[in-house]
């Protein structure tokens, strides 16, 4: 007993050495700080950004009650608009196949738009320089209407801004949207024939020199059918749906880790091929709606500042994906971008993302990858007068980087973190040809390098 008590004494000795001679060594006491990622120069394909790749999408209710009851609407919606550099603005959604020129006789299913509403849109329309694109009911089956809106949109807005959308979602209408058969409300599958019959039926109303996009699909149903849509219907953009994660059942799943993983970059993978069929076609590509999570967002997802970094990324995957611009849209829902009551203006922190891409990504610059930049998923962006490195960082922890800088450069970083309301700015003194950045945790960094 006394020698295994012994041995036991001496055993603890040892071990009590070696814990002291290794508390000494630098590499055992803490982990190493892993290097700095140093990126190199932008490969691959050059893409040009054609038009603003910021947009809006609105439903018309909506729309109506921003716009006030004065001749022109309120001073904050101007703000809101312009701040985030004048946006294509298309005025849609479920509500479109609800709506009926105003003083329509009684419809089922619809209400008519108000008195001045397309008035106060032309003073909006011209007080902002934006392009508008307005949603027609296809669900009614009233092609007489798309005339009639059309004529009042015509009388406010300049042509080369004005562009019809004919029908939202036609290729679920039915499982989610009712459609009108001249005798009642439908809610079984519309047939591809049908919506054919219909979207041909809007088109004639509007005429031949009218600038139609579409199909404004929200599925894969009639996908298939794109190229042979776009010729029928003398499309001049094809446009589609997007929303990564959907709370129409339940929001299992609809969480701040789900919108700001690596993976839900993947799901625009879902809507590739419309900018396929559209570059084939020789015509742009749109996501004509989207936001965050479907049938108005979730509370403390949508309305976070996860939001926002989220929203970088999808713009930038989407351009690099052949898509010229994404609409982010608004329905009176948590994931809107900003809310406007009276002449009160609340700004999210999704519209605090968007405008800060669409500041940075101006039309004309050219983007390219950045291979080097492994997990970050980086891009270059290229104007006449500056370089922008734009990095995404998935991870859970800060990240270190070095980009090539002169010594005389300027270097401003701005940050959009996933924990901040806010955006993050600062500057960067070059040292040795080259400028350190950490990137906060779940964020996009912009660094923008110019010459001193």
């Amino acid at each position: 007993m006394k020698r295994a008590l012994a041995a036991a004494v001496a055993l603890l000795a040892v071990v009590a050495v070696l814990l002291i001679a290794l508390a000494g060594r630098t590499d055992v006491e803490r982990p190493a700080t892993p290097a700095a990622l140093t990126l190199g120069a932008a490969a691959g394909r050059a893409i040009q950004i054609e038009a603003k790749p910021v947009g809006l999408s609105i439903e018309y209710p909506l729309l109506a009650r921003e716009l006030g009851e004065s001749a022109c609407p309120p001073a904050a919606l101007v703000r809101a608009i312009t701040g985030l550099r004048s946006p294509t603005i298309r005025i849609g959604g479920d509500s479109q196949d609800q709506t009926a020129p105003a003083s329509t006789p009684p419809h089922p299913g619809v209400s008519d738009l108000p008195s001045g509403f397309w008035s106060r849109l032309g003073c909006l329309a011209r007080e902002t320089g934006v392009g508008v694109v307005v949603g027609l009911n296809l669900a009614s089956g009233e092609p007489a209407w798309a005339a009639t809106m059309a004529a009042d949109a015509r009388a406010v807005i300049l042509p080369t801004r004005l562009r019809f959308e004919l029908g939202n979602e036609p290729d679920i209408y039915g499982s989610q949207v009712p459609w009108w058969n001249g005798e009642r409300l439908v809610r079984t599958p519309m047939p591809f024939a049908t919506y054919l019959v219909r979207a041909r039926a809007l088109a004639a109303q509007l005429g031949p020199a009218s600038s139609i996009e579409g199909p404004d699909f929200a599925s894969g149903r009639w996908v298939k059918a794109l190229p042979a849509l776009a010729r029928t219907l003398h499309l001049s953009a094809l446009d589609a749906h997007f929303y990564p994660l959907n709370a129409c059942v339940t929001s299992a799943g609809a969480n701040v880790s789900a919108l700001l993983s690596r993976a839900i970059q993947l799901k625009l993978d879902e809507r590739v091929r419309i900018a396929r069929d559209a570059r084939a076609a020789g015509l742009p590509a749109i996501i004509s709606e989207a936001n965050s999570v479907s049938c108005g967002g979730v509370a403390g997802v949508s309305d976070s500042p996860a939001a926002a970094v989220w929203a970088f990324r999808l713009v930038l995957s989407a351009l690099r994906s052949g898509f010229d611009s994404v609409r982010f849209h608004s329905s009176g829902g948590v994931y809107d971008p900003f809310v406007l009551r009276g002449r009160r203006l609340t700004l999210r922190p999704l519209y605090l993302g968007l405008a800060a891409a669409a500041e940075l990504l101006e039309p004309g610059a050219i983007l390219r990858a950045i291979p080097s930049a492994r997990a970050l998923d980086a891009v270059a962006i290229a104007t006449a007068a500056s370089n922008t490195d734009v990095l995404s960082n998935y991870t859970d922890a800060p990240r270190a980087v070095t980009v090539p800088a002169s010594a005389g450069a300027r270097v401003r970083v701005e940050a959009i973190v996933a924990r901040a309301p806010t955006l993050a700015l600062w500057t960067v003194a070059p040292s040795g040809g080259r400028a350190a950045v950490t990137l906060p945790a779940s964020s996009v960094v912009a660094i923008t390098t110019a010459s001193g």
